[in-house]
């Protein structure tokens, strides 16, 4: 049987500080997903639930304030993880990388075929930030304990 790495988000995580009272909390959210786990039947259920989606309140709030936890070794995160919406002026792609524009401008930049042809090393990577109009960032958070 073949196991699978527990992700490492040291590139993307926002803030990742692995605070101890983070580390505690993802422990009391493991202890909360076994108790689940084990008696999902039982009565109780929807108070048991209930009590962890608060729980993952709190987390993400203190991600927030403490910052990103990540324990690869264990597969606990309480991250903020950044993620990016990169929007590419078609104006610049046409300045930049006239013979592939047609290819890639449709009214907008067609970003399948751009970052095809960046992965088929046909764009350099000097003139990547020169095509970008726009970087929205957003964030999601991640909250792992390594149970299930």
């Amino acid at each position: 049987m073949v196991t699978k790495a527990n992700p490492d988000y040291s590139e993307s995580a926002f803030n990742l500080t692995n605070n101890t009272e983070l580390a505690e909390m993802l422990n009391q959210r493991r202890y909360m997903e076994a108790r689940i786990l084990g008696t999902r039947t039982a009565a109780g259920l929807p108070i048991m639930e209930q009590e962890l989606a608060d729980l993952d309140i709190r987390i993400r709030q203190s991600i927030d304030t403490l910052g990103s936890f990540q324990d690869v070794e264990t597969g606990r995160y309480a991250i903020k993880q950044r993620r990016q919406s990169i929007t590419y002026s078609p104006d610049k792609v046409r300045e930049y990388l006239g013979k592939y524009a047609p290819a890639i401008i449709d009214e907008h930049v067609n970003e399948k075929v751009l970052t095809g042809l960046i992965k088929g090393g046909q764009i350099s990577d000097e003139i990547i930030p020169q095509l970008v109009e726009d970087t929205r960032e957003t964030f999601a958070y991640i909250i792992r304990t390594g149970v299930n």
